[in-house]
């Protein structure tokens, strides 16, 4: 992305545009790769991560989205929605969107809230009761009782859900 001059009433403030095909650098490195190594990716995907950069991003993803940060959780989820083969990619399309549909929330943006919870409730109902060690059933629970409210047209203040692993047992260690 490119930071570019935006013209009429903006008063000399400034935006950022994408490159002219669409892309962002580092979707079009990936793509460079990809073509070197002879895969051939559709727009938007990434080549397979590693299982321990997978196990990186989707634990930094949960301890952000339980932390209410869920810009940063939707980032680090998207690094693996791209990566990600086809029978995955709407769990992991289903959290970016539950956590989009939060970040509206807290944002006080009925409208988006209530379009980004109900399209990552769709897309999680096919992971319950549980998928990739965290309870699914509780997320979506959480998810479609803020939706109610919203749809009897209260704009509820956020009680931020919280993502639990099935196993407390296998706890990661957070130490490295």
């Amino acid at each position: 992305m490119s930071i570019t001059p935006r013209s009429g009433a903006t008063g000399g403030r400034r935006r950022r545009t994408r490159r002219v095909d669409g892309r962002s650098l580092a979707s079009a490195a990936s793509a460079v790769e990809a073509a070197a190594s002879g895969a051939e990716l559709a727009r938007g995907r990434t080549p397979a991560l590693e299982p321990r950069q997978v196990d990186h991003l989707f634990r930094e993803g949960l301890a952000l989205f339980n932390g209410a940060r869920y810009w940063h959780a939707h980032e680090a989820w998207e690094t693996l929605w791209r990566a990600a083969p086809d029978d995955e990619r709407d769990f992991f399309q289903g959290l970016i969107q539950v956590a989009a549909g939060l970040l509206h929330l807290q944002r006080r943006n009925a409208r988006g809230a209530r379009n980004k919870l109900e399209e990552g409730v769709v897309k999680l109902r096919r992971y319950l009761p549980a998928h990739d060690g965290i309870f699914v059933n509780e997320l979506v629970r959480v998810s479609e009782r803020i939706l109610r409210d919203l749809q009897d047209g209260y704009l509820p203040y956020l009680i931020p859900p919280v993502i639990r692993f099935v196993d407390a047992e296998e706890t990661p260690d957070w130490s490295r």
